[in-house]
């Protein structure tokens, strides 16, 4: 079983870090991470997520070996290889949902290393909007919970 915290403990243990750069990037730090790693291509890895927003350790992450900020970053060979990524994703889930989304380092995120999320089930707006918020994104519409999105 693979061992997870809470965001809360995340943010506790990051401390005043603020934001991790190339030169502190835990994603970079492979040998301290190798007991959490799903699967390795060539260029990416697949990493449990310690810190899941779900709460499960099937929140998985794709992170390219080399520190790149944006996707535009990624090379022809990269690119390719994501969909082997995308493939062992969908077998890794088999029929469970699941939502995921790319982090490029655009601001204010925590690491500033691309990577890929892949959460089982479904985000509802309101904990997107939380997560959204706690990353300094600023929302300015009142969210209303009357509406259903899905």
């Amino acid at each position: 079983m693979v061992q997870i915290w809470t965001r809360e403990e995340y943010y506790k243990r990051k401390g005043d870090v603020g934001i991790y750069w190339k030169d502190n990037c835990p994603f970079c730090d492979i040998e301290n991470q190798k007991w959490q790693i799903v699967w390795e291509w060539k260029n990416w890895f697949l990493i449990h997520n310690m810190f899941p927003y779900s709460w499960t350790e099937k929140h998985i992450m794709a992170v390219p070996y080399e520190h790149k900020l944006y996707s535009t970053d990624l090379n022809d060979e990269e690119l390719l290889e994501m969909k082997d990524i995308y493939k062992f994703v969908k077998e890794y889930f088999w029929d469970e949902k699941y939502f995921s989304c790319t982090r490029e380092s655009i601001a204010n995120r925590s690491v500033e290393h691309i990577h890929m999320h892949f959460i089982p089930g479904k985000l509802q707006w309101k904990y997107i909007r939380k997560m959204l918020e706690n990353q300094w994104f600023p929302i300015v519409q009142e969210l209303d919970t009357t509406k259903k999105i899905f």
